[in-house]
Parts: structure tokens; sequence; C-alpha cells
């Protein structure tokens, strides 16, 4: 990678952390929430898959049985509500072509399709005190997105990729795709929703002090895996639109 390739925010050292993550999984334990599912972990990956993404966890973790899963939407509303995967596909679903950017200055384009979150908010109604939302994961992961941000035509909860389910390594069976900024504000493995009063900022602010509570994506150099490894584009900041 060239000099002046990172930008300020991609503080924590890849190496470091997959080694930490990879050394967790010895200790870890069958988690209640499985059951009948695939025994493996899902950790991360420094190797692009096959849609040219590197996959990052923020702890190893078993796969969600969507079978069984429930998303909790609570907090300020009228109508708290527990929501399987199959009324979930129910919402009016949409696909979008999008280019997901991490911070440490790689990204790649794919199909997402999913559900946009205003209609979560006709079913549960939340109250005029909220003005965020606080997203929890498997993984031990959250995010805060304030309620203006989930608005967006551009955010999507996802329920698939490339047209097929999505996979376990993506966060299956449910994850958030906000392309206008860095990877670490798209939660995977999403598993709660809780409406609040307050933002926090993010996780990330709490493991590394050059993370944003924002995340947008800033101006500087970009790295698409999907397009070869040693392509190297220069963006203006925001959604990356031009390839």
């Amino acid at each position: 990678m060239r000099k002046g390739d990172r930008t300020p925010m991609s503080f924590i050292n890849r190496r470091k952390f997959l080694t930490a993550t990879a050394g967790a999984v010895a200790g870890m334990r069958a988690m209640p929430f499985i059951a009948d599912v695939k025994q493996e972990l899902l950790i991360p990956t420094d190797k692009p898959d096959e849609f040219g993404f590197r996959i990052m966890w923020y702890s190893p973790v078993p796969p969600i049985d969507p079978k069984t899963f429930l998303l909790k939407i609570g907090g300020l509303v009228e109508r708290p509500h527990s929501l399987s995967l199959e009324q979930l596909r129910r919402y009016p679903q949409v696909t979008q072509s999008s280019r997901m950017k991490c911070v440490q200055c790689w990204s790649s384009r794919a199909t997402w399709g999913g559900l946009r979150l205003t209609h979560l908010l006709e079913t549960v109604r939340p109250l005029k005190t909220a003005k965020a939302i606080r997203i929890d994961c498997a993984d031990k992961w959250y995010e805060y997105m304030s309620i203006e941000e989930i608005l967006s035509p551009r955010v999507l909860l996802v329920l698939s990729l490339a047209g097929k389910p999505l996979p376990d390594r993506h966060g299956a069976p449910l994850r958030l795709i906000d392309p206008s900024k860095y990877g670490y504000k798209s939660a995977k493995l999403i598993t709660s929703i809780e409406f609040v009063a307050e933002g926090k900022g993010s996780m990330a602010c709490d493991i590394g002090p050059y993370y944003t509570p924002g995340g947008e994506i800033q101006p500087g150099y970009d790295n698409p895996l999907d397009l070869g490894p040693n392509v190297r584009k220069k963006i203006k900041g925001g959604e990356i639109t031009e390839y």
C-alpha cells in the first residue's frame, strides 16, 4: 500500500486484530441462541471473497439460525415488535448496487436486497422523543444512527446479496448497508433495534480514537478489490458512485 492511502481513521492494525480474534476462538463455547446450526465460528479473513470483500467481525461468533431468528424492535416506540425473517421478507423489497468502503482503504461493489427502514417506522411508530436508533449485533458490536440517517433511501436492512440469501459471512440473516459511510457503520448479524432519545456514536470510537461517530467517507484514495488487487482510485468523499 502506498503512503497516504489510509485515512487517519484506519488506526487499528489489521494483523493485530486478526491475531486477537483468532486467539479467542479456542475459548468460545456454544452460544445459547443457536439451535440446529453449523458448528463453525464466523471469524475474520484477510483474503477477499468472490465479491471482493474482506470479512471482519468484532468477535468470533456462530452463525444465527434463520429458522429461529427474531429481530427485536423496541425502546421509545408505541408498538414494540419481534419480527421473524419471513415477516421481514413480507415488507416491500428493493435492490440496489452500492459500493461498501472500508476505513482500511479498500472497497467492493455488490447488489444488495432488502427493505428500507421507513417501513419499520410505520410498524412500530416511534415516539416524538425518539431521535436515533441503537443497533445491537450477535458479535457484540453496536452502532447508533439518527432518525434522519435511517430515512435515507440508500440505507437498507439487507436480506440478500447478488440475488441470493445473505451469506453467513456477510452478516446473515440481517445486516445494514449505508454506502455513504465506512463499513464499520454497516452493522452485521443484527439482533435488535432500539429507538432512543440520543445517539451515542459508534462502538468503533470505543476501540480506536481516530474513528468518527458518523463514519462519513472522507476524500482520499480507494483500492476497489472487485476491480483488481492493484487498482487505485481517487475519491471525493461520500458514497462512491464513479465506479
